[in-house]
């Protein structure tokens, strides 16, 4: 009885790190999702590189939010950094095209007057699994 007590007791702390050091990678590598900001201050044409990357859950954009002084004209420099094809899309707008690993592609968004809606990855399931970037407009001309 005390050995089949002491098996159970073991096999529980094993299970318990286990689950700490797998929240402890999850963390290390991104699972944990973030927003990252970026300032980008105003005055002719601004490139802003952004990175699609896989998450150990989900996907990301990083930075993931632009705060972009008006009548700035943006342009990123869309990097595809994760393990999967991926794309960034502007709503009814421009819109990369489907990136390999390794990857990248400019897409030019032009003077920024108002914000534009969000952009997101098109592929089935990334843009709900938090690959999103939103761009609000900061300051004057």
């Amino acid at each position: 009885m005390k050995l089949q007590r002491r098996n159970v007791l073991v096999a529980s702390v094993m299970a318990l790190v286990a689950v700490l050091l797998g929240f402890g990678v999850f963390a290390l590598f991104g699972g944990l999702d973030r927003t990252v900001t970026e300032r980008v201050h105003g005055g002719g044409t601004r490139v802003v590189r952004v990175a699609l990357v896989d998450a150990v859950v989900g996907f990301d954009v990083t930075p993931d939010q632009l705060l972009v002084d008006r009548g700035t004209h943006l342009v990123l420099e869309v990097v595809n950094e994760g393990d999967e094809v991926h794309d960034l899309a502007l709503e009814g707008g421009a819109r990369t095209e489907a990136l390999d690993p390794g990857q990248s592609q400019r897409l030019d968004l032009g003077v920024i007057t108002t914000s534009p809606p969000e952009l997101y990855c098109t592929l089935p399931g990334h843009k709900s699994a938090g690959m999103t970037l939103d761009i609000q407009i900061q300051g004057q001309e």
